[in-house]
């Protein structure tokens, strides 16, 4: 039992009441309350209270360390992960730590200072390193108002226990890799990984390999992965490699003469670091992404050592302010002479534009569509823009930043940075991101980069980037909008049923609505969506996942890829661009992307490799298949045989009346037709006005999993983007 402090002392009162005779004298004692005890509230006591810390809790019973946090005769500095912290370590990392107890005790003691330490003393430690109970030491850095603990940001400071004080992280600790007792150097041991061929060429090609194979030196090596090399292109590359004093100058940015672990690294949040060329790169941490940053560039493996120093891997090669030969002129020289770029150059030509990007005296960053983004549009789109120069003329420019080049390192640096959108030569906005190791400009993927010529850089583009909508002076509020079209009926009266009509009809309010069309609401088998229709309380909540309280255009949203996002009820939801062209197919896939007709197929792993996929509208509102027995003969199902299905975001499965498990995109159960043949074969397309092919656009960006299919539909107060699933987890 806990002891207790005394804060009063008992005393006694005596009252003497006498009564109109005087002979009878009564002496009535009255007993006095005691004080009230007060307990003692612990580490461990405010984060059981708190409600948002109940997996740290939790981590803490599983290990045994919630009693020593609940020792009143300790002192403790504890930065306490949140429960949407520990979520982003994923639930089977999670699970897997409840069970490894002895790596969970070191992660959580990893988190505890031996002392109090307040806020501002520990601001005051910013650019240091303190040592925690487990043996291994953080970095401390500010980031504006923000203190950051190796990259996590401290969001509340300063819960006062009676043992100790409570500071709250947005992200778990992980204790840095041990140095143990490397035994090959940094070129043998880039060497061994196999995902630097590229690097060892660049060092082999300029001498440096022995360099940073000598054992009697130390260095650190900001190594860009053979994925990193790729993204320049393959032209940039055998340019570089033809020229070794530039290709030296590139790769000694990436080296400094000292050890410098990422403990030390987080230290220097905000600061540059002198490179082996001279240079000075910028360390950061971006906040936003709890990511460790330098020149720009995402460090996304820390701490490999070797007998010489250090390895941190990095997912693109910084090239900074070193000038890239150019064995073309301009930017249209280029283009012309490359061959994959005649829609391009035929649009410049339409437009006059040409000239423009022809100018020796001006500095340009284009954003080169190849001939197969232009096919993408469809013959038809190319046929009709270039009979209107004028809105060519703006898509074209919409391409363009006009006035700076900035190399592959540079635009990755802005797109891992919170202002992450850039001001093209149309006057509009586009987004900038990285994820998963793609560069994204709005909802376009960037293939190759760094493409030189005299007078800016090239970067490749696998999809026409088209101008946002603009605004105008729209008339009608979002419920307005919504009435008006025949598409969200159901969504319309939803709304009604849960009374939020005059909600998102408020004109003094600003709302972005995550739209789900009668189609996407079609998906919930029928009895279900009634229920949730009859269920004010769940409809209300559903309904409000899809509602932010402020304007998010479209280019915002792009810029938010790989970000979460409040909504009005609370929740977070999803933001991410996928680029469907990255998933390959492999002999146990059951599903694979068709590319060039941006459609799935069958993969390797199913009966039907490569033949087209289908929906079936009879499907809609049963929440499985209706195609089944003679129907499935004619209409094969796409069924998982091994037990697992694609990792493509979107792709599910449902159980058949059969109990075999078919394949599932957003819902919608796929199936072959006995009339393909063969890959490219679309016989089935249409077939009864039910039977349609599975299609996707190559790139897409989805909100919690559901795929936008229009954005920026603006009312007087607010935007509206259309998905084509209901927002339910």
């Amino acid at each position: 039992m806990k002891s207790s402090k005394l804060l009063a002392t008992a005393f006694m009162s005596v009252l003497f009441l006498s009564a109109c005779d005087d002979d009878d004298d009564d002496h009535a004692v009255v007993t006095p309350t005691p004080a009230p005890v007060e307990e003692a509230t612990t580490i461990v006591d405010v984060a059981v209270s708190d409600g948002n810390l109940t997996t740290l809790v939790a981590a803490l019973q599983a290990t045994g360390l919630d009693a020593t946090l609940d020792d009143e005769t300790q002192t403790f500095t504890v930065f306490a992960p949140t429960d949407d912290a520990f979520a982003l370590l994923g639930e089977d990392v999670i699970n897997g730590l409840l069970e490894d107890t002895d790596t969970l005790s070191d992660i959580l003691t990893y988190h505890v200072i031996g002392s109090s330490v307040e806020a501002s003393a520990a601001i005051g430690l910013a650019g240091s390193t303190v040592e925690m109970v487990n043996g291994d030491m953080v970095g401390l850095s500010v980031s504006g108002d923000d203190l950051l603990v190796n990259t996590a940001t401290v969001t509340t400071t300063d819960i006062v226990t009676d043992n100790g004080i409570i500071h709250v992280i947005d992200a778990v600790l992980m204790p840095p890799a041990e140095r143990g007792e490397p035994t090959t150097n940094i070129v043998d041991t880039a060497v061994a990984a196999g995902s630097f061929t590229t690097l060892v060429a660049a060092l082999q090609a300029t001498g440096l390999d022995a360099t940073l194979a000598d054992e009697s030196a130390m260095f650190t090596v900001f190594a860009p992965t053979d994925d990193a090399f790729a993204l320049l292109g393959d032209d940039t590359i055998a340019t570089l490699l033809a020229n070794p004093d530039v290709l030296s100058s590139i790769l000694l940015q990436h080296v400094v003469g000292a050890e410098v672990d990422s403990i030390t690294a987080y230290t220097l949040n905000g600061m540059q670091a002198t490179t082996a060329s001279g240079a000075m790169v910028d360390i950061a941490i971006n906040t936003d992404t709890d990511m460790l940053t330098v020149g720009g560039v995402n460090v996304v493996t820390k701490d490999i050592y070797t007998t010489n120093g250090i390895i941190h891997v990095i997912d693109a090669v910084i090239i900074g302010d070193v000038e890239v030969p150019s064995e073309m002129s301009t930017v249209v020289d280029v283009a012309v002479e490359n061959g994959s770029f005649t829609t391009l150059v035929a649009a410049l030509q339409a437009t006059g534009l040409d000239a423009v990007l022809a100018d020796p005296d001006t500095d340009l960053t284009v954003f080169a569509p190849t001939d197969a983004a232009f096919a993408l549009l469809g013959q038809d789109t190319i046929d009709a823009l270039l009979a209107d120069p004028d809105t060519l003329s703006k898509i074209l420019l919409y391409h363009v930043i006009s006035g700076s080049k900035i190399m592959s390192d540079a635009a990755i640096s802005v797109a891992n940075s919170s202002e992450n959108t850039v001001e093209t030569a149309n006057s509009q906005m586009a987004a900038l991101s990285l994820s998963d190791g793609t560069l994204f400009v709005n909802q376009s993927a960037v293939s190759a980069t760094d493409v030189m010529a005299d007078n800016g850089v090239i970067h490749v583009v696998d999809q026409v980037i088209l101008p946002p909508t603009e605004k105008g002076t729209p008339t009608g509020t979002i419920v307005d909008v919504a009435v008006a079209d025949a598409n969200f009926s159901t969504l319309v009266a939803a709304l009604t049923a849960a009374d939020l009509v005059d909600t998102l009809a408020d004109e003094s309010a600003t709302f972005t609505v995550f739209a789900p069309t009668d189609a996407a609401f079609s998906k919930i088998e029928a009895s279900a969506l009634s229920g949730l229709i009859a269920d004010v309380p769940a409809l209300t909540s559903v309904l409000l996942k899809h509602v932010v309280s402020s304007e998010i255009n479209s280019v915002a949203a792009y810029a938010a890829n790989g970000a979460m996002v409040g909504t009005v009820v609370g929740d977070d939801v999803s933001v991410a661009i996928v680029n469907f062209t990255s998933y390959a197919d492999g002999a146990s896939e059951e599903i694979a992307y068709d590319a060039v007709n941006q459609r799935f197929v069958g993969g390797m792993g199913s009966s039907n490799p490569g033949l087209s996929l289908y929906t079936f509208d009879s499907d809609l509102t049963t929440g499985g298949s209706a195609c089944n027995v003679t129907c499935a003969d004619n209409w094969p199902p796409l069924l998982v045989t091994d037990g697992e299905v694609s990792m493509i975001p979107g792709v599910g499965t449902v159980m058949r009346d059969d109990g075999d498990m078919q394949v599932t995109y957003q819902g919608r159960p796929l199936y072959f037709y006995v009339g393909d043949s063969a890959a490219g074969d679309t016989t089935g397309q249409g077939l009864g006005d039910v039977w349609w092919l599975s299609t996707q656009s190559q790139t897409s960006l989805q909100i919690n999993g559901s795929n936008v299919t229009t954005t920026d539909i603006y009312t007087t107060n607010g935007v509206i983007h259309v998905i084509d699933t209901v927002i339910t987890n």
